[in-house]
């Protein structure tokens, strides 16, 4: 009987959808080859699947008196309720599915861990070290759940530690 496979949450874009602000994908070739026989993908791209158009006007996150804001940095439209009321169920849906970690886009104001730029409202960097807003909801909701981005990939591989990645 056949072992089943980890779901891993994935970036869409990392697998190749076209589903970045400016209609582009950002395919990682090493996601697929790593980890495509070893793990269940599923694709998941919170700017999208909330609502965002492809393409949309590019965004950031800001930080001012209503705290960390994800903004359309022309235009300063706070997109930040529909993310997170998007996020609030995504969450739950994808923890019914089974989703046992998480790979995300490195420095999306959505999708990145731990190395995401915060601006202030003059668009000066205050910060590079931050989640993006999806991100920050999942470990709220699961502090324990192994995430990382494709830029540390082989650091987020030894931390799923799973037997079937040892030669």
């Amino acid at each position: 009987m056949p072992l089943k496979k980890l779901k891993i949450g994935v970036s869409a874009c990392l697998l190749g959808m076209k589903y970045r602000y400016d209609g582009t994908d950002k395919l990682d070739p090493r996601i697929v080859e790593r980890l495509l026989n070893k793990v269940d993908f599923v694709p998941v791209c919170p700017e999208v699947e909330c609502g965002l158009a492809i393409p949309r006007p590019a965004m950031r996150l800001e930080r001012g008196q209503g705290g960390t804001r994800l903004k359309v940095i022309a235009t300063g439209e706070d997109e930040t309720r529909r993310m997170e009321e998007w996020a609030g169920v995504k969450i739950e849906q994808l923890l019914r599915r089974g989703i046992g970690a998480f790979l995300f886009k490195a420095r999306s104001p959505s999708c990145g861990h731990g190395n995401t730029s915060i601006f202030d409202s003059q668009g000066r960097c205050i910060m590079k070290t931050a989640d993006g807003l999806f991100v920050r909801m999942l470990r709220i909701k699961c502090p324990k759940m192994v995430i990382g981005t494709e830029d540390r990939l082989e650091e987020f591989i030894e931390k799923l530690n799973l037997d079937i990645f040892r030669d």
